[in-house]
C-alpha cells in the first residue's frame, strides 16, 4: 500500500514541475515573438487546476484512505471512526468499507463467538467435577481407615485443582497467589518433609495494600515449583524457599528464592536471554530441548498484559542459589486492570 501511495505523489509532484517547465518555456517563447499572452494565462490557470485537483481530490485523500487503514490494521483506529463520505475515491472502494463494517459489526458473528465460548466453558466443567468428586471420595476414605496424611493431602490437591482449574480470572490478588503456593508447598512437604521450608516475607507497614493488589493468576506458583525440582531437591540437607514482596510508587516488586545448588554463569546467560525473547521468537524455538518453559511462559504473559517494562530476571550463583525478580505495575481493583487494557 506504501509504494502505490508513493508512485501517486511521485507522479503528482512530477507531473507539476512538467507543467511548470511546459508553461514556463511558452510563456517565454511568447514574449520573444510577441504573441498574446492571454492564451498563456488560461492555460495556466487550467493546468493550476488541473495540478491542485489531482492532489486535493485524488493524492491526499488516498494517502488518508491509507493512513486510517494502517492504524486500522495496527490496533490503534476502531473502523468505525473511518470517515467513509470524506476520504473514498471510488464506489468500489465505498463498496469496499461497507463491506468491512458489516463483516467486523455483524452479530451473528458475535453470537456465534459467544455460544463457542459457553459451549468450552460448560465443556472444561466437566472434567474437573469429576475429578473433585473423585478427590472427595479419596478423603473420606481415607478419613474412615484412619489414614490422615492421606486426607489431608487429597484435600489440599483438591484446593490446589480448583485455584489452577476453576479459578477463571485472568487476574487474582497477590493473597490468593500466596495462598496456592501455600497450598502447593503443603503438598510438597509430603515429599520432602522437613527438607523443605518456605518463607514469606512482606513490608509490614504496606501488607495490605500488597496484599490487596492483583497479579497475573499462576505468577508466582510456576516459579516456586521451578526453584524445588531445579534448586532445593538437588541439595543436600535443608532447602530454603523465600518469597519477598514489596512496594515502589509505581511497581510491586516480587523476589523468589531458595539457597539450592544454583547454577553456572553460561546457563544463567542463555535462560536471561530466553525471557528477554519476544512471544513469537519463543514461539519458533518452542521445540528446544531446554529448559525455562514456565519461567518463560509467566514472564510473557506478564508483558503480554502490561509491556515490555514488565517482567522477570533472574539472578543466581552456582553453589548458593538462585533469585527471580519480578517487577508488575500496581493494579488494585478491577477497574485499574480494565483501564490499563484498553
Amino acid at each position: 500500500m506504501s509504494f502505490i501511495s508513493n508512485r501517486i505523489v511521485a507522479f503528482t509532484v512530477a507531473a507539476g514541475l512538467l507543467g511548470i517547465f511546459m508553461t514556463g518555456s511558452y510563456f517565454y517563447q511568447a514574449v520573444r515573438k510577441g504573441a498574446a499572452i492571454v492564451p498563456f494565462v488560461v492555460m495556466t490557470v487550467c493546468f493550476l487546476l488541473l495540478i491542485s485537483f489531482a492532489y486535493f481530490g485524488i493524492a491526499c485523500p488516498y494517502l488518508r484512505w491509507r493512513h486510517k487503514v494502517e492504524q486500522f490494521l495496527d490496533g490503534y483506529l476502531p473502523f468505525e471512526e473511518i470517515d467513509s463520505q470524506d476520504i473514498m475515491l471510488t464506489p468500489y472502494t465505498y463498496l469496499e468499507e461497507k463491506k468491512i463494517s458489516e463483516i467486523l459489526n455483524s452479530t451473528q458473528v458475535v453470537n456465534l463467538n459467544k455460544r463457542q465460548a459457553q459451549y468450552l466453558a460448560l465443556q472444561n466443567q466437566i472434567n474437573p467435577h469429576f475429578l473433585y468428586n473423585t478427590l472427595d471420595g479419596i478423603r473420606s476414605e481415607a478419613l474412615i481407615a484412619g489414614v490422615e496424611s492421606v486426607a489431608e493431602m487429597t484435600e489440599a490437591l483438591a484446593a490446589f485443582f480448583r485455584y489452577t482449574i476453576s479459578k477463571t480470572e485472568n487476574m487474582v490478588a497477590v493473597e490468593e497467589e500466596l495462598d496456592n503456593c501455600k497450598t502447593y508447598f503443603k503438598i510438597q512437604q509430603y515429599r520432602f518433609g522437613d527438607r523443605l521450608r518456605l518463607h514469606i516475607e512482606c513490608d509490614e507497614e504496606d501488607r495490605e495494600s500488597i496484599l490487596r493488589c492483583r497479579i497475573p493468576k499462576l505468577t508466582l506458583q510456576p516459579i516456586l515449583e521451578n526453584s524445588i525440582i531445579h534448586g532445593t531437591e538437588l541439595k543436600i540437607g535443608t532447602g530454603n524457599l523465600t518469597i519477598r514482596l514489596g512496594l515502589t510508587q509505581t511497581r510491586l516488586l516480587i523476589k523468589i528464592s531458595d539457597d539450592g545448588v544454583g547454577m553456572d554463569e553460561q546457563t544463567l546467560e542463555r535462560l536471561n536471554e530466553k525471557l528477554g525473547k519476544t512471544v513469537e521468537q519463543f514461539d519458533l524455538q518452542k521445540n528446544e530441548k531446554s529448559g525455562g518453559i514456565a519461567l518463560v511462559n509467566v514472564n510473557n504473559r506478564i508483558q503480554l498484559l502490561f509491556g515490555k517494562e514488565y517482567g522477570m530476571h533472574i539472578f543466581s550463583m552456582e553453589g548458593v542459589g538462585t533469585e527471580v525478580e519480578i517487577t508488575i505495575p500496581i493494579i488494585k481493583n478491577e477497574r485499574e486492570w480494565k483501564k490499563r487494557s484498553v
